[in-house]
Parts: structure tokens; sequence; C-alpha cells
């Protein structure tokens, strides 16, 4: 298997060839340092479970809501099934913390190959999220913060499954929090039906993002300022990306061929 990329140093990859999720790389979970926090002080929070539903076959993880899983009242119910390479736990006040972190990055080369599930109310998501938990979009009580914070947050792509049909598909790029670091493209591509790479390249002040290694979108401004780890996730609730068909066939998966993450040599 070939990962040269000519210029560049591979520093992370998984290519999900293990019938397990690999424990050295990632967390099955979505958040759970914030959520465990939370449910600690009896403050909301929006999972019922935020562990990841998930199978490997035949060398693709595939990230899964199915009728019963994860666990919720109903299956329109909202949930997500997600898996990251840092977490943290918080102590006696939001001051004490342990980060947990397995891979991290700053600047550099972010790149996977998958295929998302079309549907309203679902949404494949690949961020850089910073280590520091007192660094990130929302407080350690949960509150989400605003431009006022400045570049938090990197979504290498929100792809909500409304947006898909049988010829294009729209896609969200952002940098949390800046005025104008927001797109959405369109793409001559339906995302569901074949296996397609995406892909990042980060570097002080300018982000480009890649769709089959042609550039979609460049952001020329502030960019978050610690390194960061990887989140990849499918959601599922009723809000800002639609709502839920309670008739909505089960499984959906949102399947990933590789993940590779490198920086320049």
């Amino acid at each position: 298997m070939n990962w040269e990329k000519p210029g560049w140093e591979l520093t992370f990859h998984d290519e999900f060839d293990r019938p397990q999720l690999n424990d050295i790389y990632w967390y099955p979970a979505y958040r759970s340092g914030r959520v465990e926090y939370l449910n600690r002080r009896g403050l909301e929070q929006r999972w019922i479970d935020h562990n990841a539903h998930y199978v490997i076959e035949d060398s693709v993880l595939k990230l899964r809501i199915s009728e019963t899983l994860p666990f919720r009242p109903e299956k329109s119910y909202r949930c997500v099934s997600c898996i990251t390479t840092s977490d943290h736990r918080i102590g006696e006040t939001p001051d004490h913390y342990c980060v947990m972190e397995k891979f991290s990055q700053k600047y550099g080369w972010f790149e996977i190959r998958c295929r998302m599930p079309r549907g309203e109310g679902l949404m494949s998501a690949f961020w850089l999220h910073q280590v520091d938990p007192a660094r990130q979009e929302y407080t350690i009580d949960g509150r989400r913060k605003d431009l006022r914070d400045g570049a938090l947050e990197i979504d290498i792509f929100e792809q909500q499954g409304r947006y898909i049909s049988d010829t294009e598909s729209k896609v969200d790029l952002n940098v949390h929090f800046t005025d104008k670091g927001h797109y959405l493209h369109r793409l001559s591509a339906d995302v569901s039906a074949d296996f397609h790479v995406w892909a990042m390249e980060w570097e002080e002040g300018r982000i480009v993002w890649y769709f089959d290694n042609e550039p979609m979108e460049i952001w020329e401004g502030p960019t978050p300022s610690e390194k960061m780890f990887l989140l990849i996730a499918l959601f599922q609730y009723s809000g800002w990306i639609g709502n839920v068909d309670p008739e909505l066939r089960y499984p959906k998966d949102f399947e990933i061929d590789y993940v590779r993450v490198y920086r320049r040599k």
C-alpha cells in the first residue's frame, strides 16, 4: 500500500484492516469527558448514549446508527456514533482536568476516504478540535462560544444527508469561530454512491479543502493556535440538519476506508 506523499511525512494512519477498533489510536465515544462532567453536575446534555456503535467489515469502518443502537428511547431520537483521538476528564473544578491524548497535530494534511449515508436529520462529520478542553468550542460547562473567542474549530466537512441527491451533494466547510470562514460547497457527485477522498491542508493563516484532489474552497485568515485532535462522527437528530423521519430505514452507515495525516518535511 502506497502511503507516500511527496514533500510530506506520514504521522498518523489507520486502514481499519483489523476486526476491532485500534485502541492505541481511538476512543469509541463522543466527547465522553464533557458528557461525564455534565452528568456529574446534573447539567443537561444531549446524548442518552454517547458510546459509538460500529462494525469493521472488509477493512472498512462503519460508524453505524441502527434501530436500537446507539441506545435511545425511540429510533428517531437524537444519537451519535463517534470516534476521537483525544479525550479528557474534569476534576473537582473546571480548572483541574486531565487530557488523555492519543494523537493530535498542529498544521498539516488531513485526509479521509469515505462514503456517507443519505437521509434528513443525518450528518457525517470530520472535525478537528483543540486538545485543551478549555480551548474548545464549548466551555467545560457546555456553553457554546462565539466570534469573541476567535478561531477554535475546523470542520474538514459536515455532510448533511439531506444535501445528497443522485446528481449532486452540498457540503459544509467551516472555521469556527470566524465571521467569513463558512462555505456551503456544491459538488457534482452523489457522495452516498461511491467512496471519495476528502482532504484539508492547514497552515498558519490558510486552509484549503480538497475533494478527490481538486480544491473546493480556500480560507485565508485566523486559524486555531494549538494542536488539534481528530473527531469522526455520524449524527442523527432533528434540528438545523433537518427533521428525522420516524420511518427512516436502518442501518445508516458512515463508511470509512482510511484516515491519514501528514506534516511537511
